[in-house]
């Protein structure tokens, strides 16, 4: 069976592998990065089909790591774009017990083939890891794991990758804040270039710089087109424009609701005192300021996430609400808890509803997405989970709370934007308490997109070429 061809974004994201062979692919969410990668290791034989449904690794075998959600993704999508289903028997996810995980690794010496895990287990098993000859090594949404350059999971995969011939990044994500969120990938990509050796060398090209009371201060962009043309050389990086026409259209609508009264109380106390009393004699405390900020997004989220006897809030009054114009719906939150309460509490109103969180393996996530899928019904998950897997039948979540970053949000909602849905147009409904911290978190997430918006923008004419219609 032949394959279908490459979007032009995609013929541009391969043709980039091929040439620098160390590069950082970034697209949005759902844009099909993964196809270009695999169809590289392809074209550089390292992967190669043989008669008869064999495949042969002829440089050894392949590394993939990743997320716990991406999982899945790899599996499928590996036997196929490289077009051959017997490819599925080589390849391995390593997890597990520690004598499982080593054992396979060894195996990768001997044994060539796909072998995939996750970050928690990289960092366990990287002393083994080192000890055997990959053909490739692919961070898939490297983000997660290694954007801060303090992060242990960086400092072994730079030392580990520095002399690697061919290591492919993959995100969604592009930035987080400002432009030091892309030097851990700028130094894994060319790690002999002078500007990325100094982190703050590195920043005080394209930032201003303050020093404060409290240390240096980012107080905005400079030299922004430099920073476009040094992601254009290093990066495989598509704008979102350019998909725009091949997913449906995404809509962010704040969804302003007032709070209980329970928790309008609650919030007021938390605010002025850093302490709240409860009518069972309870209590619920901010010792610092970090501590308080915590204690009220809780609160806004899923006040049960405080004390059991506590009710369940406002925004979730307000979803549930809405369900008799749309029971096909994601809901997304911060806490892992709230999961669990959203969880029971929706299964008591008869609903279909899964949680997927940290913990939940690939198997029994694409066994919950399924189920979502057939019944129309409805996941809750955490936004730290919320990546590399499809929830393209739905066209309206909400988030119940948010990250304090842009990615992870722009993440989730990625999770319904897909190229594959065959919806016109999804909503993401943002909820916001009336005067609460949702509305400060909501104006730092705008203020960081349009800082974020300045450096990811291209020209029309770039813009144009990756969709394949320019005619120029």
């Amino acid at each position: 069976m032949s394959l279908p061809p490459r979007y032009p974004y995609q013929e541009y994201m391969f043709q980039k592998i091929l040439r620098r062979k160390k590069v950082t692919v970034i697209g949005k969410p759902g844009c099909g990065k993964t196809r270009p990668i695999i169809d590289a290791l392809v074209e550089m034989q390292l992967i190669v089909p043989g008669p008869e449904g064999v495949v042969f690794f002829p440089n050894g075998s392949v590394f993939v790591m990743c997320s716990g959600p991406a999982i899945a993704t790899w599996l499928r999508q590996f036997p196929e774009w490289v077009d051959e289903s017997s490819l599925e028997d080589d390849i391995y996810v390593v997890r597990g017990p520690k004598a499982e995980r080593l054992a396979l690794w060894h195996q990768a010496k001997t044994q060539p083939g796909i072998y995939i895990t996750n970050f928690a287990c990289f960092r366990l098993d990287f002393n083994t890891i080192m000890g055997v000859e990959w053909s490739a090594i692919i961070a898939d949404e490297y983000h997660k794991v290694m954007r801060r350059r303090q992060s242990s999971t960086f400092k072994r995969f730079r030392s580990w990758t520095r002399h690697k011939e061919v290591m492919i990044l993959a995100t969604g994500s592009a930035w987080s804040k400002q432009p030091g969120s892309m030097w851990t990938a700028f130094v894994l990509v060319e790690p002999m270039l002078k500007l990325f050796r100094s982190y703050w060398r590195y920043l005080g090209t394209y930032c201003i710089i303050e020093e404060g009371a409290y240390g240096r201060e980012i107080l905005g962009l400079k030299n922004v087109e430099g920073l476009k043309k040094l992601m254009d050389r290093y990066f495989a990086y598509v704008p979102a424009e350019v998909i725009a026409d091949q997913q449906p259209k995404g809509l962010r609508n704040p969804l302003d609701v007032e709070m209980t009264k329970e928790q309008r109380g609650l919030y007021t106390q938390v605010t002025d005192e850093m302490i709240a009393f409860l009518d069972d004699g309870g209590l619920i405390v901010a010792s610092t300021i970090i501590g308080k900020i915590l204690v009220l997004r809780q609160l806004l989220c899923c006040p049960k996430i405080l004390n059991d006897t506590l009710g369940m809030g406002a925004g979730y009054e307000a979803i549930v609400d809405r369900l008799d114009e749309e029971s096909h719906i994601v809901i997304f939150v911060p806490f892992r808890l709230a999961v669990e309460y959203i969880v029971e509490a929706l299964r008591n109103k008869g609903y279909t509803v899964d949680g997927l969180m940290g913990g939940v393996g690939h198997v029994e996530q694409a066994e919950i997405i399924k189920r979502f899928r057939d019944s129309r019904g409805i996941i809750v998950c955490t936004i730290a989970f919320a990546e590399s897997f499809d929830l393209e039948t739905c066209n309206t979540s909400y988030f119940l709370g948010y990250d304090f970053n842009i990615d992870p949000n722009q993440q989730a909602e990625g999770r319904t934007q897909r190229a594959i849905s065959k919806h016109e147009f999804v909503t993401w409904n943002y909820i916001k308490h009336r005067d609460s911290y949702d509305e400060i978190m909501l104006m730092n997430l705008n203020e960081d997109m349009l800082s974020q918006s300045r450096v990811l923008k291209r020209s029309k004419g770039l813009i144009a070429a990756l969709k394949g219609t320019n005619n120029e």
